[in-house]
C-alpha cells in the first residue's frame, strides 16, 4: 500500500478544499493506504506544518499581496527575488517531509493552480520534477478563471503562473472539479485533465440534535421559534451573500410576514409576530479573494433591508472544541438548526455547501452559478432559483438581481415553509439524486481507477 501526502495552504478547516481532502483521506484509508497532511497551519494536530505554506505567514502574505493584489512593497525585481528565496525555504522543508515520511504519492490541492502562493507553486513544481514521484494535482480553482480573485500585478507574477501552474509531467495526473475548468485548461495550457466532482458521505448517520449542540441556538442568540437561513460558505465577494440578504429582507416585509403569521410551519411550529428571521453566516471571513470591506458592505445592505445577519464563524469550525472559554461547534451542527440553506454564489469551483445541504435535507435558495449550469443542473435538483444572470451592481459594488426575481423567490420560500408535503418532497428528491451521483462510492471508484493508471507503474510502492 502507498504512503500518500496531501498538500494545501491549510488543512482540517471548513473550506471546500479541506473538506474534500478529508473525504479523499477517508476513502484512501479504507483502501488500506496511509495518508499524511502537510500544510501551513499548526492548529490541527495531525497536520505536518510548514509555516511558509500558509497564506498568513508574514513573508508569504507580503509576497501574495504584492504579486496578486497590488505591487507596493517591492520593485518587480525585488518581488522576483523574494519569491525565489521563499521558494527555496519551502522546497527544503517539502523534501525533508517527503524523505522522513517515505512518501510515495503526492497530492497537491490548489497550490498548483489557484495562483495565490507563487513560492509554494514553484517549490512543488520543482519537487514533483526532481523526485519523479507519482502526483495527482487536484486543481479546484485556476488563476485564469472568471472568479476575479487573482490579479497578477506584474510580468514576473504572470510569467510564473503561465509557466508553472499547474505541473505537466508524464507522472502527473491533473484533476479538475468541473467541465468548464477542464475545457479552459485544455484551451489555455494544452493540458488534459480528468473531471472528478466533489462528493459527500451520504451513508453516514444524519446530523441530529444531541447533548453537545443542544445549546447552539442559545449560544448564537437564536430563539427556539426563529427561522434560520444558513449561509455555510466562507464570507467573500463571489459567494454573493448580498443576494441572500435581499431575499431574507423580502421575507421580512409586512406583506410576507402577514402571510406567515398565525400559520403552522413545516416543522409544526407557529410563526408569530415575535418570530425573528436570521441569516446566519457560519463560515470564516476570508482574507483572500475578498474585498477588504466586504463584511461592512454586507452589514450596510442588511441594515437597509432590515435583515438580522450574524457572522459566527469564530465559533463554527471543522470540528467541535473550545475558544475563549466558549463552545465551538462543528459546521455540521449548524445545519441541524437551519430551516433553509442560502447558496447565492455567483462563482464556485463546484459547490460543496450545496451538496452538504442536499445531505442535510434542507431546501436551498440558489443562484445558478456557471458550474451549477454546466455540471449540476442537468441532474434535476429542485431549488428556489435566483436565475443565472446578475442584473448589475449597487453603489457599493455588491451584486444585484431583478427585484421581481427576489420577490418570486421569497414567495416560493413562504409556500415551502407552509407546506410539509412540499418541503419533504423537495428535500427527499434532492437527497436521492445526491446519493446516486455524488457519494463516496463514486469517489472510491474514481480513485481506484486513478491508482491503476498512474501509480501501479511503480510496483515498489505496493
Amino acid at each position: 500500500m502507498a504512503r500518500i501526502a496531501f498538500f494545501h495552504n491549510a488543512l482540517g478547516k471548513t473550506d471546500g478544499v479541506s473538506l474534500e481532502v478529508d473525504k479523499w483521506k477517508l476513502v484512501l484509508e479504507r483502501m488500506g493506504h496511509t495518508v499524511f497532511y502537510c500544510a501551513g497551519n499548526d492548529d490541527v494536530p495531525h497536520v505536518h506544518c510548514i509555516p511558509e505554506l500558509s497564506f498568513l505567514h508574514p513573508e508569504s502574505y507580503k509576497i501574495l499581496r504584492n504579486a496578486t493584489v497590488k505591487l507596493v512593497d517591492f520593485t518587480e525585481r525585488e518581488l522576483e527575488d523574494a519569491i525565489w528565496r521563499q521558494k527555496d525555504v519551502i522546497k527544503r522543508q517539502l523534501l525533508a517531509f517527503i524523505e522522513t515520511n517515505k512518501i510515495d504519492v503526492l497530492i497537491p490541492n490548489n497550490l498548483m493552480s489557484v495562483g495565490y502562493h507563487l513560492p509554494a507553486l514553484i517549490a512543488l513544481w520543482e519537487v514533483i520534477q526532481e523526485t519523479g514521484l507519482p502526483t495527482i494535482s487536484h486543481n479546484h480553482d485556476f488563476y485564469f478563471e472568471e472568479s476575479g480573485e487573482v490579479h497578477p500585478t506584474c510580468n514576473v507574477a504572470q510569467n510564473i503562473l503561465d509557466t508553472y501552474a499547474p505541473a505537466n509531467f508524464p507522472h502527473v495526473q491533473n484533476l479538475v472539479i468541473n467541465r468548464l475548468a477542464q475545457r479552459a485548461l485544455k484551451e489555455k495550457k494544452g493540458i488534459d485533465a480528468l473531471v472528478v466532482p466533489n462528493v459527500f458521505d451520504f451513508d453516514q448517520p444524519a446530523w441530529k440534535r444531541d447533548e453537545y449542540n443542544a445549546s447552539f441556538c442559545s449560544d448564537m442568540g437564536i430563539g427556539e421559534d426563529d427561522l434560520v437561513f444558513l449561509q455555510a460558505t466562507r464570507v467573500m465577494n463571489r459567494k454573493g451573500i448580498e443576494l441572500a440578504i435581499d431575499v431574507v429582507g423580502a421575507l421580512g416585509t409586512p406583506a410576507m410576514r402577514q402571510r406567515l403569521e398565525g400559520k403552522i410551519l413545516y416543522n409544526g411550529k407557529m410563526f408569530t409576530k415575535d418570530t425573528h428571521i436570521v441569516l446566519l453566516c457560519v463560515g470564516r471571513i476570508e482574507k483572500f479573494g475578498a474585498t477588504d470591506n466586504y463584511v461592512d458592505m454586507l452589514k450596510d445592505r442588511a441594515k437597509e433591508k432590515g435583515v438580522d445577519i450574524r457572522f459566527v464563524g469564530d465559533y463554527v469550525k471543522h470540528s467541535r472544541g473550545e475558544k475563549n472559554g466558549r463552545k465551538v461547534y462543528s459546521l455540521w451542527d449548524s445545519y441541524v438548526y437551519a430551516d433553509m440553506v442560502t447558496y447565492p454564489s455567483y462563482w464556485e469551483g463546484w459547490g460543496n455547501q450545496f451538496i452538504e445541504a442536499v445531505f442535510a435535507k434542507l431546501p436551498i435558495l440558489l443562484f445558478e452559478y456557471p458550474v451549477y449550469v454546466s455540471d449540476l443542473r442537468q441532474d434535476g435538483f429542485k431549488t428556489v432559483s435566483l436565475g443565472d444572470t446578475l442584473d448589475g451592481r449597487d453603489h457599493r459594488g455588491l451584486a444585484v438581481v431583478k427585484e421581481e426575481t427576489i420577490q418570486r423567490a421569497a414567495e416560493e420560500i413562504v409556500d415551502i415553509l407552509l407546506s410539509l408535503d412540499r418541503y419533504r418532497e423537495m428535500i427527499e428528491h434532492n437527497f436521492s439524486i445526491g446519493k446516486e451521483k455524488y457519494s463516496l462510492t463514486t469517489l472510491e471508484s474514481i480513485i481506484r481507477s486513478l491508482f491503476e493508471r498512474i501509480i501501479e507503474k511503480r510496483g515498489d510502492i505496493y
